[in-house]
């Protein structure tokens, strides 16, 4: 009952949560997840993460992004040469 419980709680938080948009240099956390975005490099590019779940059932996700032409996250490679 307890575990349904922490998964019902964790869905509502997910469902409310404001969209990851990625600002570099902004972070927004929860109890039940989030997600931070480092200061840009010279070439304009960004560390991405994500986080979800709570206490030991927590999970992260990072990786190099830039943003498009219209301010939307785009997932990039770590190879130095990709410009953004």
């Amino acid at each position: 009952m307890f575990r349904l419980l922490c998964a019902a709680l964790a869905a509502v938080g997910l469902c409310l949560a404001p969209q990851a948009s990625a600002v570099p240099g902004q972070c927004w956390q929860s109890p039940f997840g989030g997600f931070c975005d480092t200061l840009p490099q010279a070439d304009g590019s960004f560390q991405h993460c994500e986080s979800v779940g709570f206490g030991s059932s927590s999970y992260r996700n990072c990786y190099q992004a830039c943003m498009d032409n219209v301010g939307r996250l785009m997932p990039t490679d770590y190879d130095y040469e990709t410009p953004c």
